[in-house]
């Protein structure tokens, strides 16, 4: 695939990367929202976190074999705060789940961009404008009517658990391209930094879902569906393809670009989950679409001006 990428011209591997991105992610979005609705599923929403990242791990170990790429090249240790990250992240996002509808955990997430500026301050020294500034204020406005909008009477203490859960696993997602980027730095191919990373958290989440039963709870699950095994196989196989261009994004064109991509798709996200999985209207909903996107695009517009400045 890099090598393909590689032949290409600039803006045009951008093209491709994004459009993998939308696409990918686009029907792992659309299969997690159709799986936690499944008969029998509920309160099993770290599965599919689990899931995924064994698939991840599985693809990318059977990928590096096929590219003849062996060992590693930066310590385990390395790797630790990366693992803590990523499990964190996957764990509470999909428990989560439990708790709120989709489209307000998808703008919920989108929201790590404001994290990811402040972890790319702090550790890449990276300088923000004020128009980025102010386009993470009207994220955050926009948040907060999605959280009002899905926040009624009698579901008003389970959602602020949700969004509680989403709060964390936000703030996790915002270290993750900014730790990539650090072991990329120490000469980690992609591969590698898949594989490893995934590794590891699929041990940690093997005890994890063990101890608290949500592994007998799956199987059970499984048992009793005819469609489950089809659905979450196709899940795995998604996810890993997806977070694989994800990763090409994050290496090609940094942690916050990386962001802004994975925002913007989520635009469509939205708006596919309220056509193919009817749910009660607000326009709240509506308005706090149009501040969040519209901040990040904002964001987009004032780093595509800085990119052609320094050229």
């Amino acid at each position: 695939m890099d090598r393909f990428l590689d032949a290409l011209p600039g803006p045009i591997q951008f093209t491709v990367l994004a459009s993998a991105v939308f696409i990918f992610f686009g029907a792992h979005n659309y299969l997690q929202e159709a799986i936690s609705r499944m008969q029998g599923f509920e309160g099993l929403g770290s599965i599919l976190g689990y899931l995924e990242v064994m698939g991840v791990m599985v693809c990318s170990f059977f990928e590096r074999m096929m590219v003849g790429e062996k060992g590693r090249t930066v310590k385990a240790m390395n790797y630790m705060k990366l693992t803590m990250c990523l499990l964190g992240t996957s764990y509470l996002s999909t428990v989560g789940l439990n708790y709120i509808n989709y489209p307000t955990k998808v703008v919920f997430r989108s929201c790590k961009l404001i994290p990811t500026m402040g972890v790319a301050l702090v550790m890449h020294h990276e300088r923000f404008s004020m128009v980025e500034v102010l386009s993470a204020v009207c994220v955050c406005a926009g948040l907060a009517m999605f959280a009002f909008a899905d926040m009624s009477g009698e579901q008003k203490v389970s959602t602020v658990y949700g969004m509680s859960l989403q709060a964390l696993s936000v703030i996790a997602d915002s270290f993750l391209p900014n730790f990539q980027q650090a072991l990329f730095r120490q000469g980690a191919s992609t591969l590698e930094v898949t594989y490893y990373t995934n590794l590891y958290v699929f041990v940690i989440m093997t005890f994890l879902g063990g101890g608290t039963g949500h592994l007998l709870g799956a199987y059970n699950f499984i048992l009793s569906n005819a469609w489950a095994v089809m659905y979450l196989t196709i899940y795995t196989i998604v996810a890993y393809v997806a977070i694989s261009f994800h990763m090409r994004v994050v290496s090609r064109y940094g942690s916050v670009i990386a962001v802004l991509v994975g925002n913007i798709r989520k635009a469509g996200t939205i708006a596919l989950s309220f056509l193919l999985f009817p749910k009660p209207f607000s326009w709240f909903y509506v308005y706090g679409t149009l501040l969040v996107f519209g901040g990040l695009t904002a964001t987009a517009y004032v780093k595509d001006r800085r990119r052609r400045s320094q050229k």
